[in-house]
């Protein structure tokens, strides 16, 4: 597949979404009004020697030139006045920070309070808590204030951090005691977990420090919580556990080597790896623990929504259940609603956590990679779960915690077992979204998320949308009308002929092609909600694709060249090999006891090959069983030769090696594929790679933004390949 030479810049921004409620942080009850703790002006003295009255005796001879005075002065005046006026001092703020420094505590840490270019400095106790009075002109209140501390003797190594906000705006919360705690803003707690935020909203800013609360908000779109938790995590161990986690060699700080990004990835993999369950526990641990999370106050919850953030463009393409919001009634009943499921709830908050439970189990399908009969592979896994519990880490990140009975239901040999799950998610606002421009976005053909009333469930579409504000979708056929909102001027509000109505909202631009957007559908006659995330692919015909029989063979690595569930750099990955006869295979590298590098395709498993075909621009992929001879790769049409598993590949865009394409795909290995199997329908894009090139000896995904990490490749959600 090729692409045209001719370039051109992708409209700025495709669909946006609504969100599906005004979403409120959790407030701590701070005062809600600014009060001011400023004294009075100094150095503003009356003149020492004041006139007493005026003159009794006007002159006599009042010049009568008015032009022309009649004494000029000669010279100045030889006797200036002995008491001249004072210059003003600047006024002063003052305001006492008060928190702990803790992971576990650290004991006697040094804590730095950095206000602009001025520092002010206190020692904790043994306990870690702290107060920190600092004050400051009252001309530069506007200045940001960053909370630092590093430990003293054994713990002299760890260093945290936490981005505190604007000083005017910490003094409002501090209110009339002009003293801020924790309970007022979270942020003066300088932990591992807002150490952990603070150096990937550093990332985020393009390595520069946050010297705003606008930088500060804006940047939050642009982390992924769950790096944040993990990081945090290996942090815990490493503080915690210093007889068996130790500070990589060369490493003096944790902030330090938080602040590598490289050296940051391989710390996270090399303590997930060295226990995962140790890690797991790591983490749960900081849900639970109410010196790290913010105390909930149930009266500032109404809704809220939640959402796996990645500039990872394989969490953008690849992962399910992205999204899950909550409304929360003041009766202690509400409803969760994500990409597959709208379930009511009854709530009740514990410290700093809110307790979800649902009315009935919900289920979900995630397909992990586990060994299964000696093979690893993806296998189908179902996820039963009562409810859930969320922890406010701060205003921007809540930790998930679940508890599931997980079932597998195409390995028979894997056992049934209970899963904890704790992850992070990034609270959304409004202002995550990205503007829309209604006339830019007229004229547009890309992919959006629409409801199929036949599998009631939301699938990828191609949407072509008009500049008469009409439109439809190329798969299933809906046609619709689209404007953009008059209030805000970030939403897209698509009307289906169906009844069904969708908002669309853009989160960032992943490249020059990719969108990755927020979605909320709402289904006919009051029907179930959803909503999600997930890639929308401009089709810009500059970057047109060559689907021809001469141009499709080759490989083409899904989600880019490399394995992300390995550290192993010699693996390439999963990928489809087409080759120039029409047939294929599903190709996965394996390593072998000593460590060789081996390929497992149609010749190691028969289920592995495929034939292909092109069909009006689009790829047809199917896998084939004789159902007497039992051998794979039947002739399609044949007598007892049933299609089990069918893709048909509708390219989008390319952009030089990687192509961009919606994956329909129909599997039952039971009675065979037919025009009522159930279809997934996916955005997906592929590295290609030509048959010239060997088949291993590959490089890690290079064209992701983030290093892949093992421990995100088992969150649950990933979809099947």
């Amino acid at each position: 597949m090729t692409m045209s030479s001719t370039r051109r810049r992708r409209i700025g921004a495709v669909c946006t979404i609504l969100l599906a409620a005004q979403l409120a942080a959790c407030s701590s009850g701070g005062s809600d009004s600014p009060t001011s703790s400023t004294p009075p002006p100094v150095n503003n003295n009356p003149p020492t020697n004041p006139p007493i009255d005026p003159p009794t005796n006007p002159p006599t001879n009042p010049p009568t030139d008015p032009s022309t005075p009649t004494n000029p002065p000669t010279d100045p005046p030889t006797n200036p006045p002995t008491n001249p006026p004072t210059n003003p001092q600047p006024n002063k703020v003052t305001v006492t920070f008060t928190g702990t420094v803790t992971d576990a505590p650290i004991a006697n840490a040094v804590v730095t309070a950095t206000v602009g270019s001025d520092t002010f400095t206190v020692t904790a106790d043994s306990s870690g808590n702290y107060s920190l009075p600092v004050e400051i002109d009252e001309a530069n209140t506007g200045e940001f204030v960053t909370l630092s501390a590093r430990g003293v003797g054994p713990q002299s190594y760890v260093e945290f951090t936490s981005l505190a906000g604007s000083f005017q705006s910490l003094l409002d919360q501090a209110g009339n005691d002009a003293t801020l705690s924790s309970s007022e803003n979270f942020a003066t707690q300088i932990t591992n977990v807002s150490t952990a935020e603070a150096v990937f909203l550093k990332q985020a800013n393009g390595g520069q420090p946050i010297t705003s609360d606008s930088v500060l908000q804006s940047l939050g779109s642009q982390i992924n919580a769950q790096d944040v938790l993990d990081l945090a995590a290996a942090i815990k161990l490493v503080v915690d556990d210093p007889t068996n986690y130790s500070m990589p060699s060369g490493q003096t700080s944790t902030l330090e080597l938080a602040s590598n990004a490289t050296a940051r990835q391989t710390f996270i993999n090399d303590v997930y790896e060295q226990d995962p369950t140790a890690f797991a526990a790591a983490q749960l641990a900081i849900a639970q623990d109410p010196s790290l999370a913010q105390p909930v106050n149930p009266a500032g919850l109404e809704s809220f929504t939640t959402a796996l953030m990645s500039t990872d463009a394989g969490f953008t393409f690849n992962y399910t259940g992205r999204i899950l919001h909550f409304d929360l009634n003041a009766n202690g009943t509400g409803g969760a609603i994500s990409e597959t499921f709208d379930q009511p709830f009854t709530w009740v908050v514990d410290g700093s956590t809110l307790k979800v439970t649902y009315n009935t189990p919900v289920e979900t399908v995630s397909y992990d990679t586990e060994v299964c009969n000696g093979n690893p592979r993806q296998v189908e896994a179902h996820y039963v779960s009562e409810g859930v519990n969320v922890t406010f880490l701060n205003a921007r990140t809540v930790a998930i915690t679940t508890v599931s009975d997980v079932t597998y239901a195409d390995c028979p040999s894997l056992s049934p077992r209970v899963d904890t799950e704790t992850v992070a998610r990034t609270v959304l606002t409004p202002d995550f979204l990205m503007p829309v421009d209604a006339q830019e976005l007229a004229g547009n053909t890309q992919t959006i998320y629409v409801y199929d009333s036949a599998q009631d469930s939301v699938v990828a579409d191609i949407a072509v949308l008009n500049a008469d504000g009409t439109g439809s979708t190329r798969l299933l056929g809906l046609d619709f009308t689209w404007a953009v909102d008059e209030e805000l001027g970030k939403l897209v509000q698509v009307g289906f002929s169906d009844g069904t109505y969708a908002e669309y909202g853009s989160f960032r631009d992943v490249d020059d092609i990719v969108s990755d957007i927020y979605w909320e559908i709402r289904t006919p006659n009051d029907g179930p909600v959803y909503t999600g995330a997930g890639a929308s692919v401009f089709a810009d015909p500059d970057y047109a694709v060559d689907v021809t029989d001469q141009a499709v063979p080759g490989r083409y690595y899904q989600f880019g060249v490399g394995d992300e569930t390995s550290a192993n750099a010699n693996l390439k990955g999963f990928r489809l090999r087409f080759d120039a006869d029409f047939m294929g295979a599903h190709e996965y590298d394996t390593v072998d006891q000593n460590g060789v590098v081996g390929v497992d395709d149609e010749t190691t498993h028969s289920y592995n090959g495929f034939r292909w075909e092109t069909d009006e621009g689009a790829i047809v992929v199917r896998r084939t069983w004789d159902t007497v001879a039992h051998v794979e790769t039947c002739e399609v049409g044949a007598p007892n030769c049933m299609v089990y598993d069918q893709r048909v590949i509708v390219p989008l865009a390319a952009d030089g090696a990687r192509i961009y394409w919606l994956e329909q795909r129909q599997f039952n290995n039971q009675t065979g594929v037919t025009g009522s199997t159930p279809a997934t329908r996916l955005v997906r894009f592929y590295d290609y790679e030509p048959l010239s090139a060997p088949a291993t000896i590959g490089n890690r995904k290079p064209r992701l933004q983030l290093p892949p990490s093992k421990q995100r490749a088992l969150l649950r959600g990933p979809q099947l390949r």
